[in-house]
């Protein structure tokens, strides 16, 4: 194992000394104990599965505990300062001065009622910005650094009016306003197309470079790390087990969990050979010239697809390409658009409040975000067992025995049916969102980024999940991924959206090795830039 001194000589500029944290109420050791340093200008990525504790140590370094759980031993100095002892108003004056954040979810770090140029002002102004003219210079000042238009009409934009990822620019024009020296990002780049993550990683390493700034960069996405971060430490039940440069990733690791991470990872060079699926004439879902709308503004333009039964389709494109609406458009969720979509060759009603229960339970939808389908209140077994009874009809005593069926289907246990969707990891909690959706019985399956924010080797249990299910089943689906890796391995055919309008579709290798269009050829380009090893 490398030390960080063999890495990036350097004083060190956060030293973590012995840090346990543990569950305020049971005990139970989340991080049992870790010790590091961080010399200035480096960008360290956090590595490992989800409950591996990525999370719970950045955000120790502002020097909060999340609730329920309290900090056991060790100690934390940022900048010389105890973190973990400081009292409250010097921790205040620290946050988002000399230390700041970037959360994973950036729309829920904004205020929504704000105008992003005045809540990006009141920051300015907490840490003592006063001057008005000076605040509006350094606004313009910091749209510029993150790509975005330095313009009065932009920064009076709210949240809900920019793209996913200039609301992830914003958070990090924000946390880079007051120049601090070390940035911890959760998760920044989840969700977000190949080509915006690139921007976002390439316009970290810059303000990290110019500012002289530290990031701790939590990330499920090792390919992201091993490309431009400067050292991995890789955690496993909130232990380090493996701290390597990021360059020598592949070849340095010594832990076998390290190297199953890095084995799961999805490759351009290989797919499943079961994935196409065997040749069938019947269409399972049909678009025909759907332009779909927002209010006056047109998202989508005479998109025509054709997916047959049992066969799975990738939508693949940047953010705000059309892709979920779209997915929304042939679940029902979206009923503004002209044209027709049809499941199993017959037309169905735009809005799902017109259409037969039949057909609601025809075609199911599979979140990127689980919790989108969850009840937090329900045990999770009788969530999937509602979904059973609403849909098909199904007594309390077989929806039950079909939610048990289920639920083993996807990797869970007997055990997990009364538990509450936050006692669940995220791999878990998506395992329950695709048991609810079978347990309609459909034909067509919508999966919307359903891996984004899983690590790596959840990320392939599941598509493994979801090829068997594919085949035993004979499912339709249509996936919506940023990953052009995945896209590969899970889907037969692979369609490009851009601006709304399909530029390229067909066979998934040939379209992600021989791109056509130029637009293509920048997605490969951009994914092939992240696709380290291969």
């Amino acid at each position: 194992m490398s030390s960080a001194a063999d890495i990036a000589p350097g004083p060190a500029l956060v030293t973590i000394d012995g840090l346990r944290v543990v569950v305020s109420a049971t005990g139970e050791t989340i991080l049992p104990s870790v010790s590091c340093a961080i010399p200035a200008g480096q960008i360290v990525g956090l590595a490992g599965e989800t409950g591996s504790g990525k999370s719970t140590l950045g955000l120790s370094l502002l020097g909060f505990t999340p609730p329920g759980l309290r900090v056991a031993d060790g100690s934390i100095e940022v900048l010389g300062h105890p973190m973990l002892t400081l009292p409250a108003a010097q921790l205040r004056e620290l946050r988002g001065g000399a230390v700041s954040y970037v959360p994973q979810d950036p729309a829920a770090a904004l205020n929504p009622a704000l105008r992003v140029g005045d809540f990006m002002a009141e920051v300015l102004a907490a840490h003592g910005v006063s001057d008005r003219e000076v605040r509006q210079e350094r606004i313009a000042e910091l749209f510029a650094a993150v790509g975005l238009p330095d313009t009065a009409g932009f920064a009076r934009r709210y949240p809900h009016e920019l793209s996913g990822g200039q609301q992830q620019r914003v958070a990090i024009a924000i946390a880079f306003a007051l120049e601090p020296r070390l940035v911890v990002m959760d998760e920044p780049t989840t969700g977000l197309d190949v080509s915006t993550t690139l921007a976002v990683v390439d316009l970290v390493r810059r303000l990290s470079h110019d500012a002289g700034a530290s990031v701790v960069f939590v990330s499920h996405d090792l390919r992201l790390l091993m490309t431009f971060a400067d050292r991995i430490l890789v955690l496993l039940q909130g232990e380090v087990v493996d701290d390597v440069a990021a360059g020598r990733f592949a070849d340095e690791i010594t832990h076998p969990y390290s190297r199953r991470l890095l084995a799961s990872l999805p490759r351009t060079d290989r797919r499943s050979p079961r994935v196409a699926g065997p040749e069938r004439p019947a269409i399972g879902l049909e678009l025909a010239a759907v332009s779909a709308r927002y209010g006056s503004t047109v998202v989508t333009h005479d998109v025509n697809l054709r997916v047959a039964v049992g066969e799975c389709v990738a939508l693949v494109g940047e953010s705000g390409s059309g892709k979920t609406t779209l997915a929304r458009c042939v679940a029902g969720f979206h009923d503004d658009y002209d044209g027709d979509v049809a499941l199993m060759d017959k037309a169905v009603p735009r809005s799902l409040t017109r259409r037969s229960a039949a057909e609601r339970a025809t075609v199911q939808y599979v979140f990127q975000n689980p919790d989108a389908s969850l009840n937090p209140r329900r045990g999770v077994g009788e969530s999937v067992a509602l979904a059973a009874r609403q849909t098909r009809g199904l007594s309390r005593r077989e929806s039950r025995a079909e939610a048990l069926r289920l639920l083993e289907r996807v990797g869970l246990r007997r055990d997990h049916l009364g538990a509450l969707p936050h006692e669940l990891s995220g791999g878990q909690r998506q395992r329950i969102a695709l048991a609810r959706a079978l347990a309609a019985d459909p034909d067509v399956l919508v999966c919307d980024e359903v891996t984004s924010s899983l690590d790596v080797s959840v990320q392939a249990e599941i598509v493994r999940l979801l090829q068997e299910l594919q085949w035993e089943r004979g499912l339709t689906m249509l996936f919506i991924t940023h990953d052009l890796a995945l896209a590969q391995v899970i889907a037969a055919r692979t369609v490009v959206l851009l601006h709304g309008e399909v530029v390229e579709q067909g066979d998934s290798r040939t379209v992600l090795h021989d791109p056509q269009h130029d637009y293509t050829r920048t997605l490969v380009e951009a994914a092939r830039a992240t696709h380290v090893g291969e």
